[in-house]
């Protein structure tokens, strides 16, 4: 391995998502998604967290209820009672196992870089 200068300061980073019969189902940016809906209680404050449109999130739900076979959001319509999101019961155990998953990955990931590139 070569020299590393003493300025340099290296930080691991890594991406995990999860596939459903070979197909992408979900990432960071969908579990940042839906914890936005799960606290805001609306699709439309969860769009703004991750920087999606409201057309897109609604797509990747539904995308996402094809590949589990079930609802992933619980929706109210608006009007004069403003309606609302929230999540599925399924939805919120992939949501939690996904968040303790990454939590999982990240503390190995740290580990692992000190046992093999720390000082």
């Amino acid at each position: 391995m070569p020299r590393r200068s003493p300025s340099l300061r290296l930080a691991p980073r890594h991406k995990v998502w999860l596939l459903a019969d070979g197909l992408f189902l979900m990432g960071p940016n969908y579990l940042r998604f839906l914890r936005a809906v799960d606290e805001t209680g609306t699709i439309r404050e969860g769009a703004k967290a991750v920087g999606w449109s409201y057309r897109t999130c609604l797509n990747r739900v539904r995308r996402m209820e094809r590949a589990l076979g079930g609802p992933v959001l619980l929706t109210a319509r608006g009007g004069h009672t403003h309606g609302g999101s929230r999540l599925s019961p399924d939805a919120r155990r992939l949501m939690e196992g996904f968040e303790r998953w990454h939590q999982a990955v990240s503390e190995f990931s740290r580990k692992a870089f000190a046992r093999h590139l720390g000082r």
